[in-house]
């Protein structure tokens, strides 16, 4: 019986486990898409969302925080300069300062014309302190007892008290009033000022007032412009009351603002605190809607973004659960089979047609390949054959012009005569060049020609050639045809000058089975440039010159030797050039020098 049980309670769990494994492992490629792209999407979806709030949430802070923080230093900065200088001015109108000597001496004075001589420098001292602070606009002395302006530089509004001044720090004799409207009949400018309590030797007790034209209105429009967010600066006092606000309405004077720390949020406002070198508070304040704005538009971009996120996966999903496996696996193994060079074709019957008629243009795809390998192949044997042609068909006329150039100085210079033995050789190279001659090329015909060439051009010009060659049973091997003359015209043409000197040497290594050719001359030389260009076998290379025989030449060994013939070219301006020809042996027979 209880070997029963155990039976039972074993088949149970087992069959458990089966549930479970049927039910969370998914076999099917179909469930298993669905499960990862679910999944993905999710984690996908999470992460961007983390990421970008953080991205939103650190610039927003940064940003707002970091640019009130550093406008705010910018104005408090400026303030404190402004004061410092309205200070520096009610110093110079103390008794101990320059106009406030004048008037301790004024007032002290009882005789009427030295009073005004006195009154006249008082006035003119002012002016000049008004003169030399472009932004200083009201500067007076003020008597509180009878209510009179001495000395002023500007006509004083007429309901003008103490009292009304906003004084936002100082204390005793000294105060510093926050901005507010020009104390001048005619002006409305928003200004700066600064009062000092001073008393004279004779008792007079005056007020000195000095205003400078502030321009916080026009910073304050200019930085919410700029940036689309309606800031606020706020002046209050050591007690926290607002004696300054550039929104009334939001903030009036008189209001108690009661912040703690430098920074922070309150009544719907994030700010940004400082305390001025005076003893004045100043306060940058933004709109918390606005503060928090760009985080507003990235949370409904997230959620149309999360929306259409969900419908394409939810549409991937759809079409990805017609995908089976067997497709795939034939898809890879004709892949690896193709990249490894097979280009055979097989046919596979999947049972969908899409994937059939995708094996299908797979197949037909490896034949074109097949066949544009080929045409290829065939383009570029050529083309490589029409570029030989077309640099002979060059040459060929730009010899005969040369020659036939030759024949006819040598009729002016020697009225006919030498002409049968210089047409005669003419006519021995033209044949050879031109191509005319069935005879096969070897070392020993070239080297004819060569010397036909230059005994020609030393009939016209005036030049030494030493040739040294070294006999040897290479002088009767094959070479390609017409590849020493094009460089030997080079060296005549374009290098040597009149009693310039030539020369040639070839010689046989016969254990390297190599032939070895140098060509030099002690002419101009070539420049560096020049020298570069003719290295290089491109297709935009000059096509005169030296650019066309070398092209030729180089043509020429590639086309008969491939890559084992090789040639140089050293060159030095003003000491000539030397061309170095190094060439293999073709199969040895015995042909008949032209």
């Amino acid at each position: 019986m209880d070997g029963n049980r155990s039976m039972k309670s074993t088949s149970r769990k087992i069959s458990f486990v089966s549930m479970l494994r049927n039910r969370f492992v998914f076999t099917s490629l179909r469930k298993r898409i669905m499960v990862f792209l679910t999944v993905g999407f999710v984690g996908y979806a999470i992460l961007m969302a983390s990421v970008s709030y953080n991205a939103i949430y650190t610039m927003q802070r940064d940003k707002i925080k970091t640019s009130m923080a550093f406008d705010l230093y910018q104005q408090t900065t400026k303030l404190n300069q402004m004061y410092s200088n309205l200070l520096q001015v009610t110093q110079q109108m103390t008794p101990e300062g320059t106009v406030g000597n004048l008037m301790e001496t004024y007032l002290s004075t009882a005789d009427t014309y030295s009073q005004r001589l006195l009154s006249r420098d008082i006035a003119y001292n002012i002016g000049l302190i008004t003169f030399s602070n472009p932004a200083m606009e009201l500067v007076m002395y003020y008597n509180p007892a009878s209510g009179n302006a001495s000395y002023s530089n500007l006509p004083l509004r007429g309901d003008f008290t103490l009292a009304s001044l906003p004084s936002v720090a100082g204390t005793g004799e000294l105060k510093y009033q926050s901005p507010h409207k020009s104390l001048c009949r005619f002006s409305d400018d928003l200004v700066m000022s600064v009062t000092r309590e001073v008393e004279f030797s004779d008792g007079t007790k005056l007020v000195v007032y000095v205003e400078a034209k502030s321009d916080i209105s026009t910073v304050m429009n200019s930085l919410t412009e700029s940036l689309s967010m309606p800031y606020m600066l706020v002046f209050t006092d050591t007690a926290g009351l607002v004696t300054y606000s550039s929104n009334s309405t939001a903030f009036s004077a008189g209001q108690r603002l009661s912040l703690s720390g430098q920074s922070g949020v309150t009544g719907g406002y994030v700010w940004n605190r400082m305390t001025g070198d005076y003893g004045y508070g100043i306060t940058l304040l933004l709109p918390v809607s606005f503060y928090n704005h760009e985080l507003y538009t990235w949370k409904n971009h997230m959620y149309w973004i999360l929306a259409i996120a969900l419908l394409m996966m939810f549409m991937l999903t759809l079409l990805l659960r017609r995908i089976i496996n067997k497709p795939f696996r034939l898809i890879e193994k004709e892949m690896r089979t193709f990249g490894k060079g097979y280009m055979g074709t097989s046919q596979y019957h999947t049972g969908i047609d899409e994937f059939d008629r995708l094996l299908d243009q797979f197949n037909i795809m490896k034949r074109q390949i097949q066949q544009l390998i080929m045409d290829v192949e065939q383009k570029e044997k050529r083309r490589h054959q029409l570029e030989i042609e077309k640099l002979a068909y060059q040459i060929n006329p730009h010899f005969l012009m040369n020659t036939l150039n030759s024949v006819r100085w040598l009729a002016v210079m020697h009225k006919q005569a030498e002409i049968e033995k210089f047409v005669s050789s003419l006519i021995f190279l033209l044949n050879y060049n031109l191509g005319k001659s069935e005879d096969t090329a070897t070392f020993r015909s070239e080297i004819e020609v060569m010397r036909t060439y230059l005994e020609l051009q030393q009939m016209r010009h005036d030049f030494e050639v030493n040739l040294n060659i070294a006999e040897g049973v290479y002088l009767d091997s094959p070479v390609a045809r017409f590849i020493l003359q094009p460089i030997v015209e080079n060296a005549v043409c374009h290098g040597l000058d009149d009693n310039g000197k030539l020369e040639i040497n070839i010689s046989a290594d016969e254990k390297a089975q190599m032939v070895r050719i140098i060509i030099r001359d002690d002419g101009k030389g070539l420049s560096h440039e020049t020298l570069a260009l003719l290295q290089r076998d491109t297709p935009d290379q000059q096509q005169t010159g030296w650019g066309i025989g070398l092209r030729y030449v180089r043509s020429m060994l590639e086309s008969s030797y491939g890559y084992k013939a090789r040639m140089s070219i050293e060159s030095t301006p003003n000491q000539g050039t030397t061309v170095t020809l190094t060439l293999p042996f073709l199969h040895h027979r015995k042909e008949r020098a032209i």
